[in-house]
C-alpha cells in the first residue's frame, strides 16, 4: 500500500515536470515571435512586454548550468565595455563636438562620458536582456525531440505571422502598433522583415526534410508556408531576402547532401533549389527588378547611399574615445558629421550593425562579440548524426547570413529580429550540452529576470500612462504632451515638460526646438534664440528646423525670421524653389516688410525668382524682370527648364515690346520666347509673323490616324449620317484638303471647333485653313483658341 502510494505521487511529479518543461519549451519557442509581432519590438512599450516575460521566466526557470569561465568573461567583459560610459568624461579625450556642444551652445552635459546617461541606461538594459536571452537559450537542458518541437514552433509562429502580414496587406489595414510605409510586415523597416522571412525558411526546410525523411504526412505543409515566407519575400520587395534565402538554403542543402555522400539525395536537394529559383524569377517580379538584372549600369558601390553613411560613421569613430560615445548616443551624435551623406532626411542609424556597434561601445566590443560568438559556434560541432544536425545546420546557417547580412543593415538592434537570431543560434548547439551545474548562475538570473521585469513593467505603464520616467520612454512622453501643450497655448507648459526632459536626454534636437516656440510665444526672446541655435547645430540637415523658426519669429521679429528663412534655404538644396515659394505665402500673410527683404534676396538668385514672379504682375513684373537681367544680362545662370518658365511668364505677364527688344539683341533666346514675340507681333497687327512664329516653335500636335483609304463621297456620306463623329469628320477634312477644296475643309472643321467640349485639334485645323487662304487674323485667332481648348 505504501509502495503504490509513492509510486502514485512520483507518476504525478514526473507530470508536474513534464509539463512545466512543456510549458517552458512553448514559451522560448513563442517569445521572438511575440517581439516580432508587437511591431518587432521597435517601440519602448513592446520591448517592455519582451523584456517582462523574459524576466518573469528567469525567475521561476533561470539558467543553472554555466557556458564556462571564457564565455562567462567574455559577456561579463561586453556588458564592463557598454558601462564604461558612465565613468567621468574627463578621464577621456574630449572630443571637439563635446566641447563645442558645451562651449559654444552651453548645452548643459553630466559628467560622465556618455552625454545622455538615462538614455545609455535603458539601452544598457536592453544589451543585458539579449545577452540573458542568449545564456537562457543556449543552456536549456532539451532532448532532441524538444529541441525540434522547438523550432518547429519558432518556424510556425513566424509562418503564421507572415500569413497575417500577406492579409492584412491584400485587404490594405494594419495593426494600429505595426507602424511601416509600405503596409506589410510587422517592422518598420522592410530589411528586418526580410530578415526574418529569410532565415525562417532556411530552417524550414529543415523541418520539411525531417518529416518527408521520417515518413511522415505533414511535408506538404511545410510546402506551403515556405511558399507563404517566399510570396512574403517578394511583396516585400528586399533584395537582402532573397539572397540569404537562395545562398543559405543551397549552403543546407549542399552540406547536408554531401554529408550524406549520396549522388541520389545531392541531385533532389539541387532539384529542390532549383525549382525553388523557378518560382522565385516567375513570381519575383519588382524585387527582382531591383537587382538591375537588364544591366549593370546604376550599380556602382561609391554611388550608393549606405556607403556614403559609413564614410561619415567612421569620421565619428575616428573623433571619438576608444570605448565609443555611449548607447543610444549614436542618433543624436551621428548628425553632426554627416558631411558626404548630407541630405535633409536625418539618418538615424549607421546602416551596419557592426559600426553601430563599434561607434557606441568602441573596438573593443566588436572583437568581445566576436569572441563570444566563436566560443558558442565552437560548442556547435561535431555535427555528427542523431544529433539534429541538419536542425542545427540550418539555424547555424540562418545566423550566419544574419551576421554577414548585419555589415549592411542594422537587423541586430531590433528586438524582433535580434532575438530570432539568437534564438537559432542557441538551438544550433550540440546536445547533450555536458555543461557543469551553477549556484551562482541561478541566483545571478533570477537577480537579472528582475531587474528585466521592473523595467519592462515600468516601460510599459509609463508608455502608456504618459508618465516622466526617466529614459527614451519619459523623453517621447515629454514630446507628445509638449506638443499639446503647444497646440492648446499652454507655453508654460512646453517649457516645464521640454525642461524637464532635457535633463535625461539633453542632445535631442526636437526637445530645444519645441521649447524655443513656447519661449517666442511667451516672449522670452533670448532664451529662444539660444535653443533656436541649439536645435539648428544638433540638427544641422533638414531646412524644416530654420524654415518653422522663421515662421515663429515671422509676426514680431522680421530680421531674425529672414537669418532663419536664409539658413532654411542654404539648407533645401533641389527644393529651394518650393521652399522659398512656401516663405513667399508666408511673409504676404503676416508680415509684408519680410516679403520685400525676401523680394530682395530672391531676385539674383536664378532658382528663386520664378516663384517670386509667379507672384507678381504688372509694373511689378517688370521691375522684377529689369534686376535679372542687370544681375544676368545673358541668363547664364539659368537652366533651360528655367529659361522656358521665364519667358512664359513674361509672354504672359510683362512687357512684350520690350520682349522684342531683347530678343532682337539675344536671338537664340527666340526658342524658349517666341510666344511672346507673337503676341507682340499681333498687337503690331502683323498677324502673319505672329502665326507663323506658333507653326515654327509650337509643339508637334497629336492628330487622329486615318484608319483606311475612303473616297471623299463616302467620308461626306458618313458625316452626314454621323455628324458627331470626330474621327469620320478629321478624315474628311484631310480628303478635302488634299482635294485642294480649302472652303469646305474650313466648315468642316469650324462644325466641330464651334462646338463644346469638341477636341482642340479642330481649332488647330481651322487655323491652318484660314492660314491657307491667307487670313492671317483669323488663323491668329483660331490658334490662340487652340490654345486656350489645349489648357482645359
Amino acid at each position: 500500500m505504501r509502495d503504490s502510494v509513492q509510486r502514485s505521487h512520483s507518476d504525478r511529479k514526473k507530470r508536474h515536470i513534464s509539463a512545466g518543461q512543456v510549458a517552458g519549451t512553448v514559451v522560448v519557442g513563442l517569445l521572438p515571435v511575440l517581439a516580432c509581432f508587437l511591431g518587432g519590438g521597435t517601440q519602448k512599450w513592446a520591448e517592455g512586454i519582451v523584456l517582462a516575460v523574459l524576466g518573469l521566466y528567469l525567475l521561476i526557470r533561470p539558467p543553472r548550468v554555466s557556458l564556462g569561465a571564457a564565455t562567462n568573461c567574455t559577456f561579463a567583459a561586453l556588458v564592463a565595455v557598454a558601462a564604461i560610459a558612465f565613468l567621468p568624461a574627463r578621464w577621456f579625450f574630449p572630443p571637439t563636438w563635446r566641447t563645442a556642444m558645451i562651449n559654444d551652445f552651453t548645452i548643459s552635459l553630466p559628467a560622465t562620458l556618455t552625454p545622455q546617461p538615462w538614455i545609455t541606461a535603458g539601452c544598457l538594459i536592453s544589451l543585458v536582456a539579449g545577452i540573458s536571452w542568449l545564456y537562457l537559450v543556449s543552456t536549456q537542458e532539451l532532448e532532441l525531440r524538444s529541441a525540434r518541437f522547438q523550432l518547429r514552433l519558432f518556424v510556425s509562429g513566424i509562418v503564421v505571422l507572415g500569413a497575417i502580414s500577406l492579409a492584412l496587406y491584400s485587404a490594405h489595414a494594419t495593426f494600429p502598433f505595426w507602424i511601416n510605409q509600405r503596409g506589410f510586415g510587422p517592422f518598420p523597416n522592410r530589411n528586418q522583415t526580410t530578415d526574418l522571412f529569410a532565415i525562417t525558411a532556411i530552417v524550414l526546410l529543415a523541418c520539411g526534410q525531417d518529416d518527408l525523411r521520417r515518413g511522415r504526412k505533414l511535408w506538404p505543409l511545410w510546402i506551403v508556408a515556405l511558399g507563404v515566407l517566399i510570396t512574403g519575400l517578394i511583396v516585400n520587395l528586399s533584395r537582402a531576402g532573397f539572397v540569404i534565402l537562395v545562398g543559405g538554403s543551397a549552403l543546407w542543402i549542399a552540406l547536408s547532401a554531401l554529408r550524406q555522400r549520396s549522388p541520389a539525395r545531392i541531385a533532389l536537394g539541387f532539384s529542390f533549389l532549383l525549382l525553388m529559383l523557378s518560382v522565385i524569377l516567375l513570381m519575383g517580379g519588382d524585387t527582382l527588378e531591383r537587382f538591375h538584372l537588364r544591366g549593370l549600369e546604376g550599380m556602382g558601390v561609391s554611388s550608393d547611399f549606405r556607403w556614403l553613411i559609413f564614410q561619415d560613421t567612421f569620421q565619428l569613430i575616428r573623433a571619438s574615445p576608444w570605448c565609443g560615445i555611449g548607447l543610444g548616443n549614436f542618433d543624436a551624435v551621428f548628425a553632426i558629421f554627416r558631411i558626404a551623406s548630407g541630405g535633409d532626411a536625418r539618418a538615424l542609424r549607421p546602416e551596419s550593425d557592426w559600426l553601430w556597434l563599434w561607434s557606441e561601445l568602441g573596438w573593443l566590443a566588436v572583437a568581445l562579440t566576436i569572441i563570444g560568438a566563436a566560443l558558442l559556434i565552437r560548442r556547435v560541432l561535431p555535427l555528427q548524426e542523431g544529433t539534429n544536425q541538419r536542425f542545427r545546420l540550418a539555424a547555424l546557417t540562418g545566423v550566419t547570413l544574419f551576421a554577414l547580412h548585419g555589415l549592411v543593415d542594422v537587423s541586430g538592434h531590433r528586438i524582433g529580429t535580434a532575438f530570432a537570431a539568437i534564438f537559432l543560434l542557441g538551438l544550433s548547439l550540440h546536445r547533450p550540452l555536458r555543461l557543469k551545474p551553477s549556484r551562482w548562475i541561478a541566483s545571478f538570473f533570477r537577480l537579472v529576470g528582475l531587474l528585466l521585469l521592473v523595467s519592462g513593467v515600468l516601460w510599459v505603464v509609463a508608455a502608456r500612462g504618459k508618465m516622466a520616467l526617466p529614459g527614451s520612454v519619459g523623453v517621447a512622453n515629454a514630446k507628445e504632451l509638449s506638443a499639446e501643450a503647444n497646440s492648446g497655448r499652454d507655453f508654460a507648459e512646453t517649457i516645464s515638460l521640454t525642461t524637464c526632459a532635457l535633463l535625461w536626454a539633453p542632445l535631442d534636437w526636437q526637445l530645444y526646438f519645441l521649447r524655443a516656440i513656447a519661449e517666442v510665444a511667451e516672449k522670452q526672446r533670448d532664451a529662444a534664440l539660444d535653443d533656436f541655435r541649439r536645435a539648428r547645430f544638433l540638427e544641422p540637415n533638414g531646412f524644416e528646423v530654420p524654415l518653422a523658426e522663421g515662421n515663429a519669429w515671422l509676426p514680431s521679429h522680421p530680421i531674425l525670421a529672414v537669418t532663419a528663412w536664409r539658413e532654411a534655404l542654404r539648407r533645401a538644396g533641389p527644393r529651394r524653389a518650393e521652399i522659398f515659394s512656401i516663405m513667399l505665402t508666408n511673409a504676404s500673410k503676416q508680415n509684408p516688410e519680410v516679403s520685400r527683404t525676401m523680394e530682395e534676396i530672391g531676385l539674383p538668385e536664378h532658382d528663386l525668382v520664378l516663384p517670386y514672379l509667379v507672384r507678381v504682375s504688372g509694373n511689378t513684373f517688370q521691375h522684377g524682370i529689369e534686376r535679372i537681367l542687370n544681375n544676368d544680362p545673358e541668363l547664364r545662370t539659368f537652366t533651360e527648364p528655367e529659361k522656358l518658365a521665364l519667358f512664359t511668364l513674361w509672354s504672359e505677364r510683362g512687357d512684350v515690346e520690350e520682349l522684342s527688344n531683347q530678343i532682337k539683341q539675344h536671338p537664340s533666346w527666340i526658342s524658349y520666347a517666341w510666344l511672346g514675340l507673337a503676341k507682340y507681333y499681333a498687337a503690331q497687327n502683323d498677324f502673319r509673323s505672329a502665326y507663323e512664329l506658333t507653326q515654327r516653335y509650337g509643339e508637334p500636335v497629336a492628330l487622329p490616324r486615318i484608319a483606311a483609304d475612303s473616297s471623299l463621297e463616302e467620308l461626306q456620306n458618313r458625316f452626314y449620317s454621323t455628324p458627331d463623329n470626330y474621327a469620320v469628320g478629321y478624315a474628311l477634312y484631310r480628303a478635302q484638303v488634299q482635294r485642294g477644296r480649302t472652303d469646305d475643309a474650313l466648315l468642316t472643321a469650324r462644325h466641330f471647333s464651334e462646338r463644346l467640349n469638341s477636341p482642340a485639334y479642330f481649332h488647330l485645323l481651322e487655323a491652318q485653313c484660314w492660314a491657307a487662304k491667307q487670313d492671317w487674323e483669323r488663323a491668329w485667332a483660331a490658334w490662340q483658341s487652340f490654345q486656350a481648348a489645349k489648357g482645359k
